[in-house]
């Protein structure tokens, strides 16, 4: 199924998950966005993201599953903090603040994905400031809903 497609299925609805929330956006627009990303195909057990890196690229999940688990230190993992599926977004976290990634994800099995650097990012605001804009509320949304849950994972 075409990628653009699939986001706009799964973020036309409030999920109650830390799902994209965008239901405005149409298939059109999703299309305008993922003209600037690059398609990356990873094999089961390849690392997409890998804990301490500098790489401020956000990345969209159109096939396949991704683990995700986080470290407090380049040898202590701290365990799977969760799975993505299609539909999802990676890598929020290091593009808002440009530091070192938090967490390493790996592919379960085999996965597609849309990259999304920085500067790709910047040439959409310029393009469709408005959407730029409601991603990046939308991304805030993730990341906070995600901030939430690993919250109430430590008070459990």
């Amino acid at each position: 199924m075409d990628p653009a497609i699939v986001f706009q299925q799964q973020c036309t609805q409030d999920r109650d998950d830390d799902t994209l929330y965008l239901p405005t956006w149409t298939v059109d627009v999703w299309l305008r966005l993922f003209a600037h990303a690059r398609p990356v195909s990873v094999a089961t057990g390849d690392v997409v993201i890998r804990h301490g890196e500098h790489d401020r690229a956000l990345y969209f999940v159109t096939r396949g599953a991704l683990e995700v688990a986080s470290s407090a230190s380049r040898h202590d993992t701290l365990g799977t903090l969760s799975r993505e599926h299609p539909g999802s977004v990676i890598g929020e976290i290091s593009l808002f603040d440009g530091l070192p990634r938090t967490a390493s994800v790996w592919a379960v099995k085999p996965t597609e994905l849309l990259r999304l650097d920085r500067q790709a990012l910047d040439e959409f605001a310029r393009e469709e400031p408005a959407h730029a804009l409601e991603l990046l509320f939308g991304l805030g949304r993730v990341l906070a809903l995600r901030l939430r849950r690993g919250e109430a994972r430590l008070n459990r």
